[in-house]
């Protein structure tokens, strides 16, 4: 008797997402991860798993990774010093 049912409409899926021109878009795999230059892996979170992530060079070889319009943080493509090395996403890089 107390509980009142929303108003607002609820979508049943979400809107697909198109990122800037600029942005390199990759896929999050199942551990988590984003494959970088072949042998490399980026770990961002377990919860983006099958999702499309954006991520924009700064200069210098430092990227910005976004999920949509969230920012995510920052890594340094330098950082890899050796074959199948991962690294996490940092968010005070620059």
């Amino acid at each position: 008797s107390v509980h009142e049912f929303s108003t607002r409409p609820f979508p049943e899926k979400i809107p697909h997402f198109d990122y800037d021109s600029k942005m390199k878009v990759l896929k999050v795999t199942q551990n988590g991860a984003i494959r970088w230059k072949a042998y490399n892996w980026v770990y961002l979170s377990a919860s983006l798993q099958g999702k499309h992530i954006g991520a924009l060079d700064i200069g210098n070889g430092i990227w910005r990774v976004f999920y949509r319009n969230v920012f995510l943080g920052y890594f340094d493509e330098h950082v890899f010093r050796k074959k199948e090395q991962s690294v996490r996403l940092e968010t005070n890089l620059v």
